[in-house]
């Protein structure tokens, strides 16, 4: 049922952030040093406005949005808030005040800090858009945004050529996924005859049945495995690393990484539950959750042990989705909302600790606990969390978990290999967590007397996050009821029965985290060998990591073999491949489509039409074989005139007028300026094959043309053009009213290449000019 009151609201909800992100270049010149809290009001507004929405969403009012956008497509501005986008819209917003805060403070003295507010907003806003959207063109164009974003984002300090690399491979990554996922909504889209994702969802049944629902699968899930960093396709995300730590709390913890999840989940009750669904998303997800907990044990970077575990949980999520079973996708949407609290947190406090001691790498770090006390704390709490250990959010989770583990398809075997994937994410969060803050030896870049705690906007935002896990972890019942919501949207009534406790008292699952704490507590007790033993194996620049350098060097030596034949200064060979390409292309739809010989084209030829002919033939020899410019240029203004008298012929004197002023004004133009042209001495050799290929063309048209002429057609096109002529175009003419009104961008196009044409020719004879005079 739909809620009327919220309806404008949640148009209004869509575009504040990009609202927030115009503004803020501004709000930093006017606000300064408090620019940051100004604008994290436009977040914390959506965030209250989203969390008012909870009772209703319970009572199952689903506020949403219709508008006419393309209506003569079929395409609407549609918006939808069930209980999957509310959940999804409360962790981009909420997460997003905080960081929006904490960037103020960790930047203040980034000479473009208000270019970064703009982008992290509008990135925020395609987020928002992706969520809320219940459109697939409205999701895929929103998607686009938040790739674009984060490509700037992640190489904000361009200076840097490691910023610029990661930025790089980040967009070629996710933007080569965002064209998988095109194809894959539009078939989806002709499958169900709606680009309405409710509309999809309502008739899951028929794409299901599809003979092109493995076509749509796999294109979909190449969308969604690059944005949220499945094998092999992880690569960019621990690169993305050398992005300002606010874009690494914000994108890579809590919400770009999370929309190919989102969309596998919001997909889930059309694509889902077949074998090829299953068996895909199993398999990737399990590899991608063991071998992004053991990557993560093979750095000492914060950030980067950080972003190998957020891999890990990343497959632990699409793992659950394949699963498919109601445990699994509660166990989903709980361990998703805690893991964006712990990792949040984290990645917060990793920024704090660089910003105050100069450093990353963990190896140079410990005793920090009395230096950053309210850091510490916070960094305690996400890593008891990320560890799985009670009374936190993250615990409740992961013993969930577990249980869908055990209970579905997968058994005990995907449940160790879920052991297997928590032990390496509890080595990781000892590391990251509690490593840099433990023991009696302070050690750090900076001398201890300048090492102190952040300033509290840089400290509030990972205290909040960690006392939510908290709070959450020992009143789950307060979040039970939004969780319940998307886990409904997600699979069905079944999934709806959700009963979130902090104790399930002894069972299997408590078997199973106690033993990944073992496993975890081992790898990090004995962290020197088995780091020596990672980075001896290279785990990170085998398999995908050489894949990608592979790629992007046959790309770049393929650009530069293409230049080098395309671009090679020979207007001779420019034209040549413009003909054989555009021939080839004609050919090819011939031998497809076409496959008749032309017949009863006309039953008689006039002599003066074949006069004429004989001159258009006459001057396209003489002006290809004339060793003369002038000629040339005197045999082409013979042939357009010709030309001209076909147009008389044939009924179109107005063609026939336009084409003796343009053929007038070219001779007249061709003469002024070849004649300014100094002589170059050159070699007439005759090609068999550069007249050949010129002749084979021009015969394919004429033979198209013939074989058009002799097949009546009739077109819904013609009658639309005849029938809105003078109604909508307000003109007799028909070919008038097309060229000005029906194709007014195209005729634009062209006047605008011919300005611009001639806007180098001039600066071109001015610059010789000026040349001139300078040697004068």
């Amino acid at each position: 049922m739909a809620c009327c009151v919220p309806v404008m609201a949640l148009c209004i909800a869509f575009f504040v952030p990009f609202i927030a992100a115009a503004l803020a270049v501004l709000f930093t010149r006017l606000f300064k040093s408090w620019a940051g809290w100004v604008l994290a009001l436009f977040p914390a507004g959506l965030a209250v406005w989203f969390g008012a929405q909870v009772p209703a969403g319970v009572r199952g009012e689903v506020p949403s949005l219709t508008l006419p956008w393309m209506p003569d497509l079929g395409i609407d501005f549609a918006l939808r808030l069930d209980g999957l986008s509310l959940l999804m819209a409360l962790l981009i917003t909420g997460l997003g005040t905080l960081v929006v805060i904490y960037a103020g403070r960790y930047l203040v003295h980034h000479e473009v800090l208000g270019r970064f507010y703009g982008w992290l907003l509008l990135f925020m806003g395609g987020m928002l858009g992706i969520v809320l959207a219940d459109n697939t063109l409205l999701l895929f164009i929103c998607w686009e945004v938040t790739t674009f974003s984060s490509f700037i984002l992640i190489g904000f300090e361009h200076k840097e050529d490691a910023a610029r690399e990661s930025a790089q491979r980040a967009l070629l990554i996710t933007a080569l996924g965002g064209q998988s996922l095109l194809v894959g909504l539009l078939l989806l889209g002709d499958v169900v005859g709606t680009l309405s994702i409710s509309g999809t969802i309502a008739a899951a049944d028929t794409v299901r049945d599809s003979p092109r629902y493995l076509a749509i699968l796999l294109l979909v899930l190449g969308g969604a495995f690059t944005k949220s960093a499945q094998m092999p396709f992880h690569t960019w995300l621990p690169g993305a690393m050398t992005a300002p730590t606010p874009v690494s709390a914000y994108l890579h913890s809590a919400t770009m990484v999370k929309a190919g999840v989102f969309l596998l989940a919001r997909l889930s009750p059309v694509l889902g539950g077949t074998p090829p669904w299953e068996t895909i998303l199993t398999i990737v997800g399990t590899m991608t959750m063991v071998l992004g907990a053991l990557l993560a044990l093979g750095h000492t970077d914060l950030k980067l042990v950080l972003a190998y575990a957020t891999v890990s949980v990343l497959g632990a999520l699409v793992m659950l989705l394949g699963q498919g079973t109601a445990a699994s996708i509660q166990a989903m949407v709980t361990f998703l909302t805690a893991h964006a609290l712990y990792k949040g947190t984290l990645f917060l406090v990793a920024g704090s600790v660089d910003h105050e001691t100069g450093t990353r790498d963990v190896a140079h770090l410990s005793g920090l606990r009395k230096r950053l006390p309210m850091t510490a704390a916070a960094s305690a709490a996400a890593s008891l969390s990320m560890m799985g250990l009670p009374p936190l959010f993250g615990f409740v989770g992961k013993e969930l978990i577990y249980e869908a583990c055990l209970e579905g398809p997968g058994g005990w075997p995907l449940a160790a290999a879920a052991t297997v994937g928590f032990g390496g994410m509890v080595a990781a969060a000892l590391r990251v967590g509690v490593q840099p803050f433990a023991g009696k030896t302070f050690r750090a870049e900076k001398p201890e007397s300048k090492v102190h705690e952040a300033p509290p906007s840089m400290w509030v935002g990972p205290a909040l996050l960690a006392a939510a896990g908290l709070v959450l972890g020992l009143v789950p019942w307060a979040i039970q009821p939004l969780l319940a919501m998307a886990s409904v949207d997600i699979g069905g009534s079944q999934a709806g029965g959700l009963e979130l406790t902090l104790w399930h008292g002894v069972t299997p699952a408590l078997g199973l985290s106690a033993g990944s704490l073992v496993l975890g507590g081992s790898l990090f007790a004995l962290r020197q060998p088995v780091l020596k033993g990672l980075r001896a194996l290279n785990l990170s620049s085998h398999g995908p990591e050489r894949f990608y350098q592979a790629s992007l060097s046959g790309l770049i030596k393929l650009s530069s073999s293409m230049t080098r034949v395309l671009q090679n200064g020979s207007l001779h060979q420019y034209i040549v491949v413009t003909l054989a390409t555009f021939g080839g292309l004609l050919a090819l739809a011939v031998v497809l489509r076409l496959g008749e010989w032309p017949r009863g084209v006309s039953k008689y030829v006039l002599s003066h039409e074949v006069v004429v002919l004989v001159g258009i033939l006459v001057s396209a020899v003489l002006a290809v074989v004339s060793r003369s410019a002038l000629t040339s240029i005197l045999a082409l203004g013979a042939l357009g005139l010709a030309e001209a008298l076909l147009y008389v012929f044939f009924g179109a004197p107005d063609l026939a007028m336009t084409q003796v002023v343009v053929q007038t004004l070219t001779v007249i133009l061709f003469a002024l300026v070849f004649s300014r042209f100094p002589v170059q001495p050159h070699e007439h050799r005759f090609r068999w094959w550069t007249a050949a290929l010129p002749l084979a063309v021009g015969g394919l048209i004429t033979w198209i043309i013939l074989h058009v002429a002799s097949t009546p057609s009739h077109t819904r096109l013609a009658d639309f053009y005849a029938t809105q002529s003078v109604p909508a175009g307000k003109g007799l003419n028909i070919v008038n009213v097309i060229l000005v009104d029906f194709r007014a961008f195209d005729t634009l196009g062209e006047a605008t290449v011919l300005a611009t044409s001639g806007l180098g020719v001039f600066l071109l004879f001015r610059t010789r000019s000026q040349r001139k005079k300078r040697q004068v």
